[in-house]
């Protein structure tokens, strides 16, 4: 004879539901607290001037935009390497004269803070540095590199 007896489906114990609970709320408040930690940036500290001051410093910095350009136009260097290298130049010089982290901040981080010389030459870099083709003259961008570092004061 077959058994027609209807048997109820097994039901999962509540402590599965209140570990599922639990592992919610953890993954939810690391995620604040990432936030809440990231979003905490101390103000830069005052970096002391190099040997030379900020004259120094822009002199360096010089060197290394034309230096840029020699490579360039010898052909060693592409267009989109010479973007990317101008703008670890003005980024260097911004972390240079004021202290602030440039180099390893994204452009969206860098609009946040109080370097608009830097921001608006990093800015205009990034479509050359990243696009599929190789751009054939990199003058605007060093002429851009060189107004940012006449422009500190």
């Amino acid at each position: 004879m077959p058994d027609t007896e209807l048997i109820p489906p097994i039901g999962y114990g509540g402590g599965l539901l209140v570990i599922g609970i639990v592992l919610l709320v953890l993954v939810v408040v690391a995620i604040l607290l990432i936030a809440l930690l990231r979003r905490r940036r101390p103000a830069p500290s005052p970096v002391p001037m190099r040997p030379g001051g900020l004259a120094g410093i822009k002199a360096d910095h010089h060197a290394r935009v034309s230096a840029i350009e020699a490579e360039f136009a010898a052909g060693t260097l592409s267009a989109r390497r010479a973007h990317h290298r101008l703008s670890a130049v003005v980024r260097d010089f911004g972390r240079a004269v004021s202290g602030i982290d440039a180099p390893v901040m994204t452009l969206t981080e860098l609009q946040s803070v109080s370097l608009p010389t830097v921001t608006t030459a990093v800015a205009e870099y990034y479509p050359a540095a990243f696009e599929p083709e190789d751009r054939a003259d990199i003058s605007s961008a060093v002429a851009r590199a060189r107004q940012v570092i006449e422009s500190w004061a």
